[in-house]
């Protein structure tokens, strides 16, 4: 994937129209799809991760622990850059080759610098990145537990973990108040946020104002504030029933990857049959409802590697840190 990437930036920065079709037309429509089934294969085989992880595989980070706050400012900025990202292919990345070029550039060269500061992957793959939340919401019931291709060691970097920690959601984060609210904006708010998305239409770079800026970001966000209206308005209904509210987080996460491969097809429209649209939507929508709704979440995206230390065993075998850990290290 790493290869796949620099041949990416190359058509991207020379061929752009075929690096736009490979970018936007397949790797980036599949990819939803294959953080839903199998999170852990995705977080093994993401880039962008390899990039971040390159100064711990060379003996050269400076491992700094994360503070709490820390990754709570770094969760904040990450779930900013995902909404104002995802808009901003609407005026300008969906077809421009060298705008996404020095987007992509830009991620890996933060991603290695956190992996420079920071220890292990807390510096971008569980705090940072943009996509983590889609991640974890899209994640929400994987199919299979992978090994973990990336930490020979856990060094508990992050707390609890992503790849590790069964039935990982957005709102199973950290102990702040500040990613607690961030996770639950993150469930109520996708569904709207991906439906207004596909309202605007692209605009070349050269017809951008002020106007296409705005309507670009006023569909999603608006659609996104009115979902998660109607989110915390269940919420409270269910505010006493448990089991319950993680069946309706669970619908709001199908709901998000279902209305995007409504309008996404897997495929250029115009080589399609016409009843090509029809049937994707009576496969795709009745299969992620019984993916991520009626199957019981069972398993992690990763198998937890062993722990670096006799410390971190014995925090990760106790609730007591905050009740944030919920497994023992070995337990499935």
């Amino acid at each position: 994937m790493l290869s796949v990437g620099v041949v990416l930036i190359g058509l991207l920065l020379f061929w752009p129209a075929a690096g736009i079709a490979l970018m936007w037309g397949f790797l980036i429509p599949v990819a939803p799809g294959l953080v839903t089934i199998a999170p852990g294969l995705w977080r093994n085989i993401c880039p962008m991760a390899t990039f971040h992880m390159l100064p711990q595989k060379l003996g050269i980070a400076q491992n700094r622990r994360m503070p709490e706050w820390g990754a709570a400012a770094l969760s904040t900025v990450g779930l900013i850059l995902l909404f104002v990202i995802v808009p901003m292919r609407r005026i300008g990345l969906n077809v421009d080759g060298t705008l996404t070029a020095i987007m992509l550039l830009s991620a890996a060269v933060l991603a290695g610098t956190m992996g420079m500061l920071f220890e292990m992957r807390s510096g971008w793959c569980t705090t940072l990145c943009p996509i983590h939340p889609v991640e974890k919401l899209y994640g929400t019931n994987p199919a299979i537990t992978f090994k973990n291709a990336r930490c020979d060691l856990c060094e508990a970097c992050t707390n609890p973990c992503p790849d590790s920690t069964p039935e990982m959601t957005p709102t199973l984060t950290g102990a702040t108040r500040v990613q607690q609210w961030l996770g639950n904006f993150v469930v109520g708010s996708f569904p709207g946020f991906v439906w207004g998305w596909f309202q605007v239409p692209d605009y070349p770079p050269s017809q951008v104002g002020n106007a296409e800026i705005f309507t670009a970001y006023a569909w999603p966000i608006g659609a996104c504030i009115v979902t998660y209206a109607v989110f915390k308005v269940g919420e409270h209904i269910l505010r006493h029933r448990h089991s319950a509210r993680a069946v309706m987080h669970r619908a709001f996460a199908a709901a998000a990857v279902s209305t995007y491969y409504w309008y996404r097809l897997p495929g250029p429209a115009s080589l399609l049959p016409d009843w090509f649209p029809w049937v994707s939507h009576m496969v795709t929508t009745p299969f992620f409802v019984w993916f991520l709704v009626f199957r019981s979440p069972r398993v992690s995206w990763l198998t937890r590697p062993v722990m670096a230390s006799a410390y971190w065993s014995a925090r990760f075998a106790t609730t007591a840190n905050k009740n944030l850990i919920r497994v023992a290290p070995g337990e499935a």
